[in-house]
């Protein structure tokens, strides 16, 4: 199988198992919970299709995908089951589990389409939208879902992140060879967020004085 191919599952497992953390964080019944799993770890690559005009997204005809989305919202269940009842986690782990899965969907996923699209020959512009819309759009969704503002327009450094790791392979890829490239983005994507999340950091936004300050 294909390197290329392993990322994909990797990223459809961990966005999926992500949604559902977050659907059962939220207080989703169990359809919820795969309904949610389903559009975190889909959704970017469906965006990406639609826009690119790449024909019908891969999920429809997918088993593969399909049966990594169920499982991984399973065993999202059982690990939710196994808290409540023997206090398996503490909802700090709850936590750091729903980030390093997020972190680890968004650098597969970012990483993974980036490499596709520069060996289909895209420009700059095109590669930078595949990749950071692949990576972010199923979250974006999934916030959309539960009602609430997205992430990477309100607070943090995700979206950024994803745009780091996204440059880190079109630059280095001529001069490290496409295959350290590969793991290098994943890693700068990966420790960027998860780093921007222990230390708190977040990208500047207008404050409310400011904006009053301009009326």
């Amino acid at each position: 199988m294909p390197i290329l191919g392993i990322f994909d599952f990797i990223g459809v497992f961990v966005f999926a198992l992500s949604g559902a953390l977050v659907a059962i964080q939220r207080k989703m019944d169990v359809f919820g919970i795969y309904v949610l799993a389903t559009v975190t770890a889909c959704g970017g690559g469906v965006i990406r299709d639609v826009v690119m005009d790449n024909g019908i997204p891969a999920i429809f005809s997918s088993y593969t995908t399909i049966a990594l989305i169920v499982a991984a919202a399973t065993l999202a269940i059982m690990l939710c089951a196994a808290s409540l009842s023997g206090k398996l986690f503490r909802r700090v782990h709850w936590q750091f589990l729903m980030n390093a899965c997020d972190a680890i969907g968004l650098a597969v996923f970012v990483v993974d389409a980036g490499v596709k699209s520069i060996r289909q020959g895209y420009n700059m512009p095109q590669f930078l939208f595949v990749s950071i819309i692949t990576g972010v759009g199923g979250g974006v969704l999934r916030d959309l879902f539960c009602q609430r503002v997205p992430v990477i327009l309100r607070k943090e450094v995700y979206a950024s992140a994803g745009v780091a790791g996204a440059l880190f392979l079109w630059f280095a890829h001529p001069y490290l060879g496409m295959t350290i490239a590969t793991y290098g983005a994943m890693a700068v994507v990966f420790f960027v967020r998860m780093i921007s999340l222990k230390y708190d950091m977040n990208l500047p936004r207008g404050e409310d004085r400011s904006l009053n300050s301009m009326s």
